[in-house]
C-alpha cells in the first residue's frame, strides 16, 4: 500500500497538468464564446468560486506536501524565475478577486456596483491585500521543525488539496488562457514566418506568467526533474498549434 501511495505522489503532477489542460477543453464545449460565458448572469459566481478552489486547495496541500518533501530528505534548491512567478501570481489574483467581486456581493444579497461607477478607494486597497494574501499563501516557505502528521491524514489532506487546485485552476485556464489569449490569435496577422516567431514568443512569455505561477507547489515538487519541462513544453506546443489551427481556419 505505501508503494502503490508513493506511486500515485510521484505521478500527481503529471496529473494535474494534463487535467487542467483536458477539463479547459471541455469547457470550451460548454462555452465555444469566450463573451457568451463572461457576459453571463453566473460569470462572476464562477470567479469566486475559482478563487475560493484555488485559495482551499493552497492550503490544504501546502503543509502536507512540505512535510513529505522533508521527510524525503535532499538538498532543496529555489525554483527558477522566482520573482517573476511571485509578480504573475500576484496580478492573476489580483484580477481574479475582482471579477470575483460580484459574485460575492450576489450571494451576499448586497447591492452590485451600478455600471460606470468607481470603485472606492477601500475596495481597491482590500482586493490588493486580499490579492498579496492569496500569493503568500501559494509561495510561504515550508520547511523542518512541523509537528508530526499523521500519513493516512497527511495523504488525504494532500490529495483533497490536488482536486481543488485542479478544479480552481482549470476554471482559470480556460478563462484567462483558452479563451482570452488565444481568442485573440484569431484577429492576429500570420501570413509570414516573422509573425509567427513573434506569436510564438507572446505565448510563451504568457505560458510562464499565467499557468507556471498557478502551479507552483507543483515546480516545488519537481523542481529537479527534466520530464516535468518536456511534459510542460508538449501541453504549451499543442495549445500553440490549436490556436494556430483555429486562427487559420477561422
Amino acid at each position: 500500500m505505501a508503494l502503490q501511495w508513493n506511486t500515485i505522489e510521484q505521478q500527481k503532477p503529471a496529473v494535474f497538468d494534463w487535467l487542467v489542460f483536458t477539463i479547459s477543453l471541455l469547457m470550451g464545449l460548454i462555452f465555444p464564446e469566450l463573451k457568451n460565458f463572461a457576459g453571463s448572469a453566473s460569470f462572476s459566481v464562477w470567479m469566486l468560486a475559482a478563487l475560493l478552489l484555488y485559495a482551499g486547495g493552497l492550503w490544504l496541500k501546502h503543509r502536507p506536501m512540505y512535510y513529505r518533501l522533508d521527510k524525503q530528505g535532499g538538498e532543496r534548491k529555489t525554483v527558477p524565475l522566482l520573482l517573476i512567478l511571485i509578480v504573475g501570481h500576484w496580478v492573476i489574483m489580483l484580477m481574479l478577486v475582482m471579477l470575483a467581486g460580484d459574485g460575492l456581493r450576489q450571494i451576499a444579497g448586497m447591492e452590485q456596483l451600478a455600471a460606470g461607477k468607481n470603485v472606492s478607494g477601500a475596495a481597491v486597497f482590500t482586493n490588493i491585500v486580499v490579492s498579496m494574501f492569496l500569493t503568500w499563501l501559494a509561495f510561504r516557505p515550508g520547511g523542518s521543525g512541523r509537528k508530526p502528521m499523521n500519513e493516512t491524514y497527511r495523504f488525504r489532506r494532500e490529495m483533497a488539496g490536488d482536486v481543488l487546485l485542479v478544479s480552481g485552476v482549470s476554471i482559470l485556464s480556460f478563462v484567462f488562457w483558452e479563451k482570452s489569449l488565444l481568442a485573440a490569435m484569431e484577429h492576429m496577422r500570420l501570413d509570414s514566418f516573422g509573425n509567427i516567431i513573434m506569436l510564438f514568443v507572446f505565448l510563451s512569455v504568457c505560458y510562464i506568467l499565467f499557468y507556471l505561477p498557478l502551479r507552483y507547489l507543483y515546480l516545488v515538487e519537481e523542481r529537479n526533474s527534466r520530464q516535468m519541462w518536456r511534459r510542460l513544453l508538449l501541453i504549451f506546443m499543442l495549445i500553440l498549434v490549436r490556436g494556430l489551427l483555429e486562427a487559420v481556419l477561422n
